[in-house]
């Protein structure tokens, strides 16, 4: 499992789509399908569901979306806790 893929997976939930989570990402919306049908097939479980009108997430899916959040904010924190003393942090 794909650490980027997890990421996409939380911008298009949080963005509400596909289309503005690649916008978003400055990625095309091939892409993202792509990194949500690898993530989906590593679970075996389908996290959203995809309609004319837009998508929104399957049981399954908020379920993942709260595990992902942690797993994504721990590898930030990792890595920031990494950075050499006296390199530049923040925002």
């Amino acid at each position: 499992m794909d650490t980027d893929d997890l990421r996409t997976f939380l911008e298009v939930a949080d963005a509400g789509g596909v289309a503005p989570a690649a916008q978003r990402l400055g990625i095309s919306k091939s892409m993202v399908s792509r990194g949500l049908g690898r993530l989906e097939t590593a679970l075996g479980a389908p996290l959203l569901v995809r309609t004319t009108r837009g998508m929104s997430l399957t049981e399954a899916g908020m379920t993942f979306y709260q595990h992902a959040t942690k797993v994504c904010y721990e590898i930030h924190v990792a890595k920031q806790t990494i950075l050499p003393a006296g390199e530049l942090r923040g925002l």
